[in-house]
């Protein structure tokens, strides 16, 4: 043998020794190195993760009627690559999905290997498909979110968004214990993707969300929306506030918010209320010729701000009479026109010079006696009252988006802005907060932190209460029941008689304030209220009802909703009258 052909030889040996060296490295990455990533490729092949969805807990009112309940549904899935016939399956698909024929053909006949042929199909429908055996065609599970009595307090119970979470209301603030957590099925399947029988290899359950137990009762919500309804039409306002709370435990009972639709906006009314263009109940049938308030975009009961007005004022008797500025019995000169650092400060009716009790500047709704007790009382004392009662903080409740509201730096309070906020104008509150100052009073004094959720109930139907804030005392006993006599007057003889509810004896005040738009105060329009509890010797209810951007007041747009809302919750609650309405006592007195 030749020297070449040696060489030759020698370097084809080192070609196949390498050769062989590379083909054992691959073998070893494959079998050693890589082995769990190709085992996990080839079972790929004959088994299917499925991933089970948690369903997210269901919404209940206090009497365990359901608001926001999620089921099991299906997505059906196509795999166009696999469809060999798509206008057959369509033909099998169309009648059990609802959607035509031709429109399911032309998604088979996609270049694509993933279309979303329908969306949160019922178990029954998915069953049905699954019968059909069809080629490329699967159903992954999905969960479905509906809410039985929607849109009933819609802006209240909130949404969810696409990916299943919480966006709004008491969804979004109680997510965390709604959301459900997912489970995963792996399972083997044959050449065709059908499941093996026994092939299960995990089945790891989902698990659900836990419910939430409120305090809202469902037939009284549907009442007070009703009623507010129906007021706003009547007073020709943009919208109004409604809510109800249980007087000893602070738990609400029904909170409506309800608006004018926006210009070129669509939904549907809030309610069927049947009303004419003078606010007249209409019989089924007859026509309904002015447009019918909607469900707010938000809770406005939380996340409005507004100016009392004369509700206000019992905060300001009521600190007075707490701190001794001033006595139930004591008697003001209420002038036509009362100067403070040379302003002028008005009654909204205008009258001659007069003497007034204190009972008699809230009956009356006295501008002038408010401003003169608050000079009594002072800034500072003002303050902390308004701070006790809950003013200037958001409620306990803890709504998503909830407002503080708005008073001025007490530092900065000019003898002016003193008097007006002492009857309720420079200022800014929500509803929330005035619904439970006047609980306050009802309840002896006793400040009860408003809530809407009573209990969880999680997975295995353990009721976990919810903590609330430990009830405190804002004024004495004796001033509270005070104050219920006044309040009581403004019923019998004041600018609130139209919330009279007999036979039962009812408290309350009205409020009337300029509304304030985005460019300033609107004139001939205003912010008019009502709040109240009744019976008024032993509360049981606790009401405040706000019209918003009418050109009428308290005693004409707020107080007949009062109220019908207040009638209507004593029904359904069956408390007694404890007592009717006392009659008018002497306020003023000869100058």
């Amino acid at each position: 043998m030749t020297g070449f052909m040696r060489r030759r030889a020698f370097a084809l040996l080192v070609v196949v020794v390498f050769a062989f060296a590379a083909i054992f490295v691959r073998l070893g990455d494959i079998q050693v190195l890589s082995a769990h990533a190709y085992t996990a490729y080839g079972q790929s092949e004959y088994t299917r993760v499925v991933a089970l969805p948690g369903l997210r807990g269901a919404i209940f009112d206090r009497r365990g009627q359901a608001l926001a309940l999620s089921e099991q549904a299906a997505t059906v899935v196509a795999d166009p690559y696999q469809i060999a016939h798509p206008h057959q399956e369509a033909a099998a698909l169309a009648p059990l999905i609802g959607q035509p024929a031709a429109t399911i053909a032309s998604e088979l006949a996609r270049p694509t290997g993933y279309v979303v042929v329908a969306s949160n199909v019922t178990s029954a429908v998915a069953a049905a498909v699954r019968r059909l055996n069809l080629a490329g065609i699967t159903m992954p599970p999905a969960a479905e979110r509906f809410y039985p009595a929607a849109p009933l307090a819609a802006p209240l119970l909130g949404q969810i968004d696409a990916a299943g979470n919480g966006s709004s209301g008491l969804e979004y603030a109680y997510n965390r214990y709604l959301t459900g957590h997912p489970g995963r099925l792996v399972e083997r399947v044959d050449p065709q993707g059908r499941q093996i029988p026994g092939g299960t290899i995990v089945d790891q359950p989902a698990r659900l969300g836990d419910d939430l137990v409120l305090s809202l009762d469902e037939s009284l919500q549907y009442q007070t929306e009703q009623v507010l309804g129906q007021a706003i039409v009547a007073s020709h306002a943009r919208g109004g506030i409604a809510m109800v709370m249980d007087t000893r435990t602070g738990g609400l009972l029904a909170v409506a918010d309800l608006s004018e639709r926006a210009s070129g906006a669509h939904g549907h009314p809030a309610l069927p209320v049947l009303i004419g263009p003078a606010g007249q109940i209409l019989a089924p049938g007859q026509s309904t010729p002015t447009a019918q308030p909607v469900e707010s975009v938000s809770a406005d009961a939380f996340t409005h701000v507004y100016e009392p007005g004369s509700v206000e004022k019992l905060i300001t008797v009521s600190a007075a009479l707490a701190d001794q500025a001033i006595t139930p019995g004591e008697i003001f000169d209420i002038p036509s026109s009362y100067l403070v650092d040379g302003i002028p400060i008005h009654d909204a009716e205008n009258h001659g010079n007069e003497t007034l009790s204190v009972t008699g500047i809230l009956a009356q709704s006295s501008n002038i006696g408010a401003a003169q007790i608050a000079q009594h009382l002072g800034a500072p004392a003002l303050y902390r009252y308004m701070s006790a009662f809950g003013l200037g903080a958001p409620t306990p409740v803890g709504f998503p988006g909830e407002s503080a509201g708005l008073l001025p730096a007490a530092s900065s309070l000019s003898a002016v802005g003193l008097s007006t906020l002492a009857y309720g104008e420079g200022m800014a509150v929500t509803a929330a907060q005035m619904l439970a100052a006047y609980n306050t009073i009802a309840n002896g004094g006793i400040y009860v932190a408003p809530h809407l959720v009573k209990d969880l109930i999680g997975p295995h139907g353990t009721l976990r209460p919810l903590p609330e804030p430990a009830p405190r005392r804002v004024v004495p006993p004796a001033v509270a029941q005070e104050m219920t006599s006044m309040l009581e007057q403004v019923v019998s003889a004041g600018t609130g008689t139209a919330a009279a509810v007999a036979p039962y004896a009812v408290a309350g005040k009205t409020g009337t304030a300029q509304y304030h738009g985005a460019r300033g105060y609107v004139i001939g329009q205003t912010v008019a209220s009502f709040a109240g509890y009744a019976p008024a010797q032993k509360p049981a209810v606790t009401v405040m009802v706000v019209i918003d951007h009418t050109p009428g007041y308290g005693a004409q747009a707020a107080a007949p909703a009062f109220a019908a809302i207040t009638r209507d919750a004593l029904f359904d609650l069956r408390v007694g009258p404890a007592g009717p309405q006392p009659p008018p006592a002497a306020t003023a007195q000869p100058h």
